[in-house]
């Protein structure tokens, strides 16, 4: 969502100031198997999930709102904002998608900055219901507040 809102805001007259964005532990979605993926998840998993989200998905998984890497997605350089941290688990299943996303995000001819933070050793959203207070959890959090502060 975080990345759709970054694409649309583009889009407005006046265009809003957005100085940043935290994509925390991003699930975006493809109809194809990238290279570390879990194929549970990425194949049945992704589609039931994604139908059901966006039943007018066209391309199902592979609608540039799910999938901002599909052909057809409005290039990387619209994104809206001056800079993006990118945070995932070391262990969590979306996490090759979501280094694809910030290696092309750094690639594009987007001129604003891009920071990347891998939480060692845990899985996707490990830091929301299953152990918020654990120390990689806090760690993550420094990050995200060094973030906001402009670091």
């Amino acid at each position: 969502m975080a990345h759709h809102l970054l694409i649309k805001a583009a889009s407005f007259q006046p265009a809003p100031k957005i100085e940043g964005a935290i994509l925390l532990h991003p699930w975006f979605g493809g109809n194809t198997l990238m290279e570390g993926e879990p194929e549970a998840i990425a194949k049945d998993m992704m589609a039931k999930i994604w139908e059901f989200a966006c039943p007018s998905a066209v391309g199902g998984a592979d609608d540039p709102r799910m999938n901002p890497l599909a052909a057809g997605a409005p290039g990387l350089d619209n994104l809206h904002c001056e800079r993006i941290l990118v945070c995932t688990g070391e262990k969590d299943w979306a996490r090759p998608r979501n280094r694809a996303y910030y290696a092309a995000v750094t690639a594009s001819a987007w001129r604003g900055s891009a920071a990347w933070y891998e939480s060692e050793g845990e899985e996707h959203v490990f830091f929301f219901l299953e152990r918020p207070e654990c120390a990689t959890a806090k760690q993550l959090m420094d990050r995200v507040v060094k973030f906001v502060s402009g670091s």
